[in-house]
């Protein structure tokens, strides 16, 4: 069963997210709502793929982002979606190199289909 960790301080695009991916079998689905609670969850657990909103009430994004990818030791190697309603400014442009893709809020149910689809091909090619 692939874990999915989804970052967002709005309930209800934590809500959104839990429902598209819960049509599927196979997905385990954990939330945070800040930074502070996504890096206590990844520091028990390994995730396969993490939805992280750019911009939380207690920090940004790229902080779980970076600490992830600087030790895969010890978080594992998770794909990271960075979401954001808005653009990045340029300030962060050296933050997106810790995040596996973008995708703009709103984004539409097929984003995120396609994403956990290519998690399972994934998966499946490692078999």
């Amino acid at each position: 069963m692939k874990k999915i960790l989804i970052v967002d301080d709005s309930p209800a695009i934590r809500l959104l997210l839990t429902n598209i991916i819960i049509r599927k079998t196979g997905f385990h689905v954990t939330e945070a709502s800040s930074v502070e609670i996504a890096a206590s969850l990844c520091a028990a657990n390994r995730y396969d793929l993490i939805f992280l909103d750019h911009r939380l009430g207690d920090g940004v994004g790229w902080e779980i982002a970076e600490m992830i990818s600087l030790d895969p030791g010890k978080y594992g190697r998770p794909r990271i979606i960075a979401m954001s309603g808005s653009v990045f400014p340029g300030k962060d442009d050296e933050a997106k190199k810790y995040y596996s893709q973008f995708i703009p809020k709103p984004f539409e149910f097929g984003q995120i289909d396609d994403i956990l689809e290519k998690l399972s091909e994934e998966s499946s090619a490692c078999n």
